[in-house]
C-alpha cells in the first residue's frame, strides 16, 4: 500500500466506523459488513454482504457440534472482504440463538427488595447485579458461576422501572468466542438473534414508513415465529410462536395486535419460507390483517455497493446480521 493509500484510510477510520455481524445458522453463515460516519444522525451503509453454506450436523439446535466447519466458513466469508485497510480493525459481533437464550424482566422495586433482604439493607449504594445474578439463576436453573449474563434498566412510563435479564449458558459464548478466534476474528459483542432481526427492522422500518404508524415485525427461524407491536413510543407488545394458547400463527398474530385494528403495515425477515410452510405466505398476512407486507432487506442501505451480489440484497435471512452490525456501529 503506497503512503497516499494508507494515509486515506486513516482519515476513513476516523471519520467513519465499521463493523461486521456475524449470523450462524444451521445451513449458513451470513456476514453483513455496515458503516456509519461518526455524526449525530449518519446514515448507515452496508458495505458487503457474504453467505457461506454450512453442511448438515454442523450447527445443531445452536450448537457448534462441528467447530472446525464453522471457522473454515467465517474463514471463507472474511476471506472474500475486499483487502481495505478501514477494514482491519472491524468491531464483530456474532448472534444467539433464542433457544439458547432465556430472557426475562423484573420490576426493579422487586430486585431491590430481595438484594436488601440478603444484605440485611447493608448496600447503601442499593448495587444491582447480585440481586440480577441470583434472579437469572433461580429463572434458568442454572449455576451463576455456569451462565452469562447481561441486563440493563429501562425506565416505563409509569416510573416504575424495569430490569431485562438476557442469560445463556457460559458454553455457548465460549463456543462462539473460540470457533471465531479459530478464523482469526476477535469478537465484540454476542447479542441474541430475536433482538438483532426486531433492530434491524425496526431500522428499516425509520425509512420506509410513517412514525406514527403502528406496524408488526415478524421474524422467523427453526424455532419458530417471534413478533412485536411497533407503535410511535417502542414496541408495544410481543408474542412467540408456537405456544399452546395459539391454534395457528394467525391466531397469534390477531392475538398480538388485540384491540388495536388492523397495523398499518407488516415487516417480515428470516426464513421467511417457514412461514409458507405454516400456511401463512405474504400474500395471506396481507389479506387477513388488511395492510401490505414488506420484507425486510439490506437494499435501501447499500447506497450504491455494486459489487454486492443482488439475491444478497433482497434476501429477508440478513435481517440478524445487519441487526448485530447495526448495534456495533450505533454505539
Amino acid at each position: 500500500m503506497s503512503g497516499k493509500e494508507a494515509l486515506r484510510g486513516s482519515v476513513l477510520a476516523v471519520t467513519r466506523r465499521y463493523a461486521a455481524g456475524i449470523d450462524v445458522s444451521e445451513r449458513a453463515v451470513r456476514v453483513a459488513v455496515v458503516s456509519r460516519r461518526l455524526r449525530a444522525n449518519g446514515p448507515v451503509c452496508v458495505e458487503h454482504l457474504e453467505s457461506v453454506p454450512l453442511e448438515a450436523g454442523a450447527v445443531i439446535n445452536g450448537d457448534f457440534i462441528d467447530r472446525h466447519a464453522v471457522a473454515a466458513a467465517l474463514r471463507e466469508a472474511f476471506g472474500r472482504l475486499p483487502a481495505r485497510g478501514t477494514w482491519r480493525a472491524l468491531r464483530c459481533a456474532i448472534g444467539l440463538p433464542a433457544s439458547a437464550t432465556l430472557m426475562t424482566r423484573v420490576p426493579i422495586s422487586r430486585l431491590i427488595e430481595a438484594h436488601e433482604s440478603a444484605t440485611g439493607g447493608r448496600d447503601p449504594l442499593g448495587l444491582l447485579e447480585p440481586a440480577v445474578l441470583a434472579e437469572a439463576e433461580r429463572a434458568a436453573g442454572i449455576e451463576r458461576a455456569a451462565l452469562a449474563v447481561d441486563w440493563s434498566v429501562e425506565p416505563q412510563d409509569d416510573g416504575c422501572a424495569q430490569v431485562s435479564i438476557a442469560a445463556t449458558a457460559r458454553q455457548h459464548v465460549e463456543s462462539r468466542v473460540e470457533t471465531a478466534a479459530m478464523a482469526g476474528i476477535s469478537l465484540s459483542a454476542i447479542d441474541g438473534e430475536p433482538a438483532a432481526a426486531l433492530r434491524a427492522m425496526r431500522h428499516a422500518g425509520t425509512i420506509e414508513i410513517d412514525s406514527r404508524d403502528h406496524y408488526i415485525a415478524c421474524w422467523a427461524d427453526g424455532t419458530g415465529l417471534y413478533a412485536w407491536l411497533v407503535g410511535e413510543d417502542g414496541v408495544e407488545n410481543e408474542l412467540r410462536y408456537p405456544a399452546p394458547e395459539y391454534s395457528s400463527v394467525m391466531d397469534a398474530l390477531r392475538d398480538l395486535v388485540g384491540e388495536k385494528g388492523p397495523p398499518d403495515w407488516v415487516f417480515i425477515g428470516g426464513d421467511v419460507d417457514l412461514l409458507t410452510r405454516a400456511g401463512c405466505t405474504p400474500a395471506q398476512l396481507a389479506e387477513i390483517l388488511r395492510c401490505p407486507v414488506l420484507p425486510f432487506e439490506c437494499a435501501p442501505f447499500c447506497n450504491g455497493a455494486s459489487a454486492i451480489d443482488e439475491t444478497l440484497r433482497h434476501s429477508p435471512r440478513f435481517a440478524v446480521a445487519f441487526g448485530l452490525a447495526l448495534r456495533e456501529v450505533m454505539q
